[in-house]
């Protein structure tokens, strides 16, 4: 199809990667890990915020155009109101998108991603002069300008829907790990030492194991935020926090404690029989 060679060529472009490397770079030197990026990221949210935040500038847009095209003179007032409202709402929606590119560690990721950015602030201009040509009396002017807007809506929407359903940017990198069912013998006790991270492998899937005073501790080794090591992350007081993006969980239950990450780190059961250190998913 014309689009897989269209987004290979995107992903391939080093211009926009070197613009992404840049952008991430800025936005990570201005915005550390903590509260605001916690809730850029949508961590108290449970889900990442900018999926949810981009219905409302393509909503209002769309419903302007709509009115544009079909509703007549009477509805002017309301499809003009609704251009502004999708400007207004395309500030935070782009930061919530800046939070996330800046967690992008792929390089064709980051240049869909640039593209799918740039894509979206040339859409933003483009409704910002409809707004103005209409105010001017330029309505001819500021209708065009507006469908041409929603073009480029379209066209960074798709590739935004690439880096989410095709590369998995965003999606829970846990979410399909294969479930330990069975109690399945992972590593000798004796091979733990104490608060020391260790990575095994149990059915295909990494696990980390932590052992700390008399408990040993379990978690998918795979972060769920973007793919990190957690066994080559901090631990203290319970907790550990990935190396990549520091998002930091509880060693108990998984919890996601600091963000960028918003999925919680699915964790197992433990025991110990014959010497040897077993697992399996929680039931």
């Amino acid at each position: 199809m014309w689009t897989e060679s269209l987004t290979e060529r995107i992903e391939r472009a080093k211009r926009l990667d070197s613009v992404g490397r840049k952008l991430s770079l800025a936005f990570a030197n201005a915005v550390r890990p903590g509260r605001t990026k916690d809730l850029l990221a949508g961590t108290w949210l449970g889900h990442p915020a900018h999926p949810m935040l981009t219905d409302l500038p393509i909503g209002a847009w769309t419903s302007a155009l709509i009115l544009d095209l079909v509703a007549g003179r009477q509805a002017r007032r309301a499809a003009d109101a609704l251009v502004v409202v999708g400007v207004l709402a395309a500030v935070p929606t782009a930061a919530t998108g800046l939070s996330d590119l800046a967690d992008v560690v792929n390089p064709d990721e980051r240049s869909i991603g640039t593209a799918h950015a740039l894509g979206n602030v040339t859409a933003v201009m483009l409704f910002g002069g409809s707004y103005l040509a209409r105010r001017r009396g330029r309505r001819e002017v500021g209708v065009r300008l507006a469908m041409l807007g929603a073009a480029v809506v379209a066209g960074a929407g798709f590739l935004g829907g690439h880096l989410a359903y095709r590369k998995g940017v965003g999606v829970d990198q846990t979410v399909f790990r294969g479930r330990l069912e069975d109690w399945t013998p992972v590593l000798d006790e004796w091979e733990l030492p104490e608060a020391k991270a260790r990575r095994v492998s149990a059915g295909g899937t990494d696990v980390l194991l932590y052992r700390r005073h008399d408990s040993i501790y379990a978690l998918a080794n795979r972060c769920s935020h973007r793919g990190g090591p957690l066994h080559k992350g901090r631990v203290s007081d319970g907790r550990i926090r990935c190396p990549w993006h520091l998002s930091t969980f509880s060693l108990q239950d998984g919890l996601v404690l600091q963000g960028p990450a918003t999925a919680p780190q699915p964790c197992y059961q433990v025991r110990l029989r014959d010497g040897s250190i077993e697992v399996r998913d929680h039931r």
